[in-house]
C-alpha cells in the first residue's frame, strides 16, 4: 500500500526487475530519473605499467590541488593491484590517501548489531539508532553500510543462519572513509561520484573494466535461463552498459590504461570499441616531485650505460640532479623507533637460547629471522631423526614403553615422503637407538641421582620497561636426588657440536650456561653437579687399534662438559669417577682430577650471573630497536655469518664485522685476567 519511488535506477538485474513487477500489483511504483548531462571525452592515457599510470595520475592531482580544487572532490577508481603503487608514489607527491580501512566487524557499531541480532532485523536497527546517534557522520556511514547488507537478506529471518551470513559479510566489508577526512577518496564505481567531482580511472583494461563474469556459479547459465535468473552473458552486458552510461555522464574524467603487467601484455577495455577514444601517451613532467625526478634520472642513466641509448630529457635531469649517489648502496641499518618496536611486538617478547645466540652473532640477522620472521623452517630427514631420538629418550627413562612401537608410531605420524633409502636408514637407526639407551642405562648404574625430568619446559618472566618478556627453554634431561638439592644437566646432541664456553663472555654459545640458569631458577636451593652434552648420534668413530668398535661407540656416548670439583658431590653422580665410564676425560691421578673441565660453586655462580646479564642486555637492545649489521669475528672465525640465510639482504662489508678477542682459558670467570 505504499508509494515506491525508484530514483536513478536503471540497468536493473533480472531478479530486481522481477521483484518490481511483483510490487506493482500492490503498490504505486514511479521511476524518477534526473536529466543527466552527457559529456564527450577524447582520450585514454596509455602508460607502459601500473606505476606509470599512478605517477601520471599523481601529477594531475597535484595540478588540481595547486589551482585550489578541494581534495575531497578528487576520487580515484583503482583495483587492489594498484595499492602498493598508490601508497608509494603518492608519498613522492605528498598526496594524502587512505587505502587501509577497518571492516564493519571490527567496529563497535558492527559488534553491537551482531550481539543484539534479532529475527526482526528492523528492531535491531532501531536499537542501533538509539545507541549511536546518526547525526554523527561516522555512525551514519556504518549504519548505512549495514542497511545495504541487510537488503541482500530480506528473504532470511532465521536468526542462527542470518548471524552466520552477516558475520562473514561484516568481516569482508571495509567501512567507508570519513567524508570529512582530507584525503583522496578511493571509490569502486562511477555511481559514487558527485556532479563536480574530479574522477580518475586507473586500469582501463580488458578484464578489469568492466569486470568479466564467467559461467561458473552454482547454477550454470542453462539452469539460470530456466529459473529466470540473470546469466553470465546478461550480467556482462548490463555491467558493460552501466560503465558506458556512467562514463558519458561524468564531467571531469581522466582515464588511464597500462600496456604491461606482472602477468604479461595488457589490452584496452572493450568499452573503447564504442567510446572510440584516442590513445595518448603521458607527457613527461618534472616540476612536482624531486624523488620521482631522481628515480627517472637513474633509469635513464641505466639505459645509457647498458644500451648506449640516450633517452629524452636525460640532459635536463642530469643538469639539475648531479649528485644522486647513482650506483651506490648504503647497507646501514636505520634504527627503528622504540615505541614502534613495542607496538609491533604488542609489548610481548619471547626469548630463548637460540634466538639470543642469533642476536649476539649478528643483531640484523636476529631482526630478519625473529622480528620479521623471514627465516623459513624446512623439515628434512635429518631434523626428523633428531626429533625422533629426542622423543624416545624423553620417554624411555621415565616410564616403561615398547620402544619399537613408539618408534614406528612416531614415524607414521610424520607427514613426510620417506624414500626407500631413508626407510632403510630408519630401520638401522632403530637398532642404533637401542644401543644408545642400553649404554646410558649402563652409565647410570652407579648414579644416585635417580629422579629424572625430561623435556622440562622452564620459563622465566622478565620485565624491561613496560614489556612483558619470557625467557624459555626446554632441558632435555635433569637428574636430581630425591630432595632436589643436587642437579646434573644433560643436553642430547645429534652431530658433532663444539663444546666451548670461551665465547660466553660475548653472549655466544651459552646453551649449557642457559640450562644452568634455568635449572637453578627451577630448583632455587640446589647445587649443580655438572652440565654436559651427550652426542647421541655421531658417525665420526675412528679405529685406534686398541679398542673394539663397541668400546669406541660407548666412548663417544660419554658425557662431555663441566663437572663440579667437589668430589663428594661428583661421587653421587658417578661413583666410578676415578676412571669414569660416564664422563669423558674424567679420571684421577696422583695429582688429582686429570680434566680441566671442572668448576667450583663460585665459578658456576659467575656463569649464572653472566648468563642473566646477557639475557637482560639482549632484551634491552631488542626493545631499543638496536639491529645493526654487526657479525662477530672471534680470532679468524666469522661466527656471525656462519649458516646465515640473509647474505643477499644485508650486503655485509668488511667494515661491518666486529672483531673480538679470542679467549682460551675462561679467564673472564676468574684468574689473573679477570
Amino acid at each position: 500500500g505504499k508509494k515506491i519511488l525508484l530514483y536513478q535506477l536503471d540497468n536493473l538485474s533480472k531478479e530486481e526487475e522481477k521483484i518490481l513487477e511483483e510490487l506493482k500489483h500492490y503498490n504505486e511504483v514511479t521511476y524518477y530519473k534526473e536529466n543527466n548531462n552527457t559529456y564527450k571525452h577524447t582520450s585514454i592515457i596509455t602508460c607502459q605499467t601500473d606505476v606509470d599510470e599512478i605517477n601520471h595520475i599523481a601529477i594531475q592531482i597535484t595540478k588540481l590541488l595547486e589551482i585550489g580544487i578541494n581534495i575531497k572532490r578528487i576520487k580515484l577508481i583503482a583495483s587492489s593491484e594498484y595499492e602498493d603503487a598508490i601508497r608509494r608514489i603518492f608519498k613522492w607527491y605528498n598526496i594524502p590517501v587512505s587505502l587501509e580501512g577497518s571492516t564493519l566487524y571490527t567496529t563497535e557499531v558492527g559488534q553491537t548489531f551482531l550481539k543484539n541480532l534479532m529475527s526482526d532485523k528492523e528492531a535491531t536497527l532501531k536499537l542501533l539508532e538509539e545507541k549511536y546517534p546518526l547525526n554523527i557522520n561516522e555512525n551514519k556511514e556504518i549504519y548505512n553500510q549495514i542497511v545495504m547488507i541487510l537488503n541482500n537478506y530480506t528473504w532470511l529471518n532465521e536468526k542462527e543462519y542470518l548471524y552466520t551470513f552477516l558475520e562473514e559479510e561484516f568481516k569482508n566489508t571495509k567501512i567507508n572513509q570519513n567524508p570529512n577526512q582530507n584525503t583522496i577518496t578511493i571509490i569502486t564505481s562511477l555511481s559514487e561520484k558527485e556532479e563536480d567531482d574530479y574522477i580518475f580511472i586507473a586500469g582501463f583494461n580488458q578484464g578489469e573494466i568492466p569486470a568479466t563474469y564467467k559461467d561458473e556459479d552454482y547454477f550454470n547459465d542453462q539452469e539460470k535461463t530456466l529459473l529466470g535468473l540473470e546469466t553470465s552473458n546478461e550480467k556482462n552486458k548490463r555491467s558493460h552498459d552501466i560503465w558506458l552510461k556512467n562514463i558519458t555522464e561524468t564531467k571531469n574524467l581522466t582515464i588511464t590504461m597500462k600496456k604491461n603487467s606482472r602477468n604479461g601484455e595488457c589490452y584496452i577495455s572493450s568499452l573503447n570499441d564504442i567510446l572510440n577514444l584516442e590513445l595518448v601517451p603521458p607527457t613527461e613532467e618534472y616540476t612536482h616531485s624531486n624523488i620521482y625526478n631522481m628515480l627517472e634520472l637513474s633509469k635513464k642513466l641505466d639505459t645509457l650505460i647498458k644500451y648506449n641509448e640516450k633517452e629524452l630529457n636525460i640532459e635536463l635531469l642530469f643538469h639539475h640532479y648531479k649528485d644522486i649517489n647513482y650506483r651506490t648502496f648504503d647497507n646501514t641499518y636505520t634504527k627503528i623507533d622504540k615505541e614502534r618496536i613495542k607496538k609491533y611486538l604488542k609489548n610481548n617478547l619471547v626469548l630463548s637460547y637460540s634466538s639470543m645466540n642469533t642476536y649476539y652473532q649478528c643483531a640484523f640477522r636476529y631482526y630478519l629471522s625473529n622480528i620479521l620472521k623471514l627465516n623459513i623452517y624446512e623439515e628434512t630427514f635429518y631434523t626428523i631423526i633428531g626429533n625422533l631420538y629426542h622423543h624416545i629418550l624423553s620417554l624411555v627413562f621415565k616410564k616403561n614403553i615398547n620402544m619399537h612401537i613408539e618408534y614406528q608410531n612416531y614415524i607414521q605420524e610424520q607427514n613426510y615422503p620417506f624414500n626407500a633409502k631413508e626407510l632403510y636408514f630408519l630401520e638401522k637407526l632403530e637398532s642404533e637407538l637401542e644401543f644408545i639407551i642400553d649404554t646410558i642405562k649402563k652409565q647410570n648404574e652407579n648414579n644416585t641421582l635417580t629422579n629424572i625430568e625430561t623435556e622440562e619446559k622452564i620459563e622465566i618472566p622478565f620485565e624491561v620497561e613496560d614489556m612483558n618478556i619470557i625467557f624459555k627453554g626446554y632441558v632435555d634431561k635433569l637428574m636430581t636426588n630425591a630432595e632436589k638439592t643436587k642437579i646434573a644437566i644433560i643436553d642430547y646432541k645429534t652431530g658433532n657440536p663444539d663444546l666451548n664456553l670461551n665465547n660466553t663472555i660475548y653472549g655466544l654459545d651459552l646453551q649449557l650456561p642457559v640450562y644452568v640458569y634455568l635449572a637453578l631458577y627451577h630448583m632455587k636451593d640446589a647445587r649443580i653437579v655438572g652440565f654436559y652434552l651427550q652426542k647421541i648420534l655421531n658417525t665420526e668413530i675412528k679405529k685406534d687399534g686398541k679398542h673394539t668398535y663397541q668400546e669406541l661407540k660407548e666412548e663417544q656416548l660419554k658425557l662431555q662438559g663441566y663437572s663440579n670439583q667437589d668430589l663428594s658431590l661428583l661421587k653421587e653422580f658417578d661413583a666410578n669417577y676415578e676412571n669414569s665410564n660416564m664422563i669423558k676425560g674424567m679420571r684421577t691421578t696422583s695429582k688429582g682430577l686429570s680434566t680441566k673441565k671442572v668448576f667450583d660453586d663460585v665459578k658456576i655462580d659467575k656463569l649464572k650471573e653472566l648468563t642473566e646479564e646477557k639475557i637482560n642486555e639482549a632484551c634491552q637492545k631488542i626493545i631499543n630497536g638496536e639491529f645493526p649489521i654487526n657479525p662477530k669475528r672471534i680470532g679468524m672465525k666469522n661466527v656471525g655469518c656462519t649458516y646465515c640465510n640473509f647474505k643477499s639482504i644485508c650486503f655485509m662489508k668488511e667494515s661491518d664485522i666486529v672483531n673480538l678477542k679470542e679467549y682460551k682459558e675462561l679467564e673472564f670467570l676468574g684468574g689473573e685476567e679477570e
